[in-house]
This record gives C-alpha cells, sequence and structure tokens, in this order.
C-alpha cells in the first residue's frame, strides 16, 4: 500500500513543491534526512514498505511516531535511517518475544 500526505498523523510538516522528487524504485541514498520535510517522511515510510511488503496505515504511523519520537537528533542520510527502523521491526509490527 503507498501512504500518501492524507495518510499522515502530523500535519504540519515542510513540503517541497519541486519535481526532483527521489522515487521508491531509486532505493534509499546518502541524501539528508529531514524530519521536518513531508516528502522525507512519506519517501523513508513508503520505502520501509517495499522492505516489508505489507504496510498498513496504523504501521505507517507508527513508524511516524518513531521517526519524529525516537529517532536520534544527529542528521542522518536515508539509508541510516532505513537501518534504523529495520532495528524497530518488532516495535513497528506490535511482536513480542515469548
Amino acid at each position: 500500500m503507498r501512504i500518501v500526505k492524507e495518510n499522515l498523523l502530523t500535519r504540519d510538516y515542510i513540503w517541497n513543491n519541486d519535481s526532483k522528487s527521489t522515487l521508491v524504485a531509486d532505493g534509499p541514498t546518502r541524501n539528508r534526512f529531514d524530519r521536518f520535510n513531508g516528502n522525507c517522511m512519506l519517501h523513508i515510510i513508503n520505502l520501509y514498505d517495499c522492505f516489508v511488503d505489507k504496510l498498513n496505515i496504523e504501521q505507517a504511523h507508527k513508524i511516524e511516531s518513531l521517526i519524529q519520537n525516537e529517532l536520534p537528533l544527529e542528521t542522518r542520510s536515508e539509508i541510516t535511517v532505513l537501518q534504523w527502523l529495520k532495528g524497530k521491526h518488532a516495535q513497528i509490527f506490535s511482536l513480542e518475544a515469548v
């Protein structure tokens, strides 16, 4: 499922209207990830969806919340953020160890 602007929890992102936005098919890049930019947020959530191939809206909201609240503040590339999210897989899918 492709996550779109209307699916996000936060409504006060900065949005770029340039035509140079990176496509999900291009994969993650070393470009700077900006948690306050709506295009960056959508791009990283949809990249993660390509990784797991079955993301729903609730899980997309969980990713958005994790990024906003737990991602360290240091500037990070899309690749680094995606790797960090892969480490949060259990939290995103509410999996518990038995």
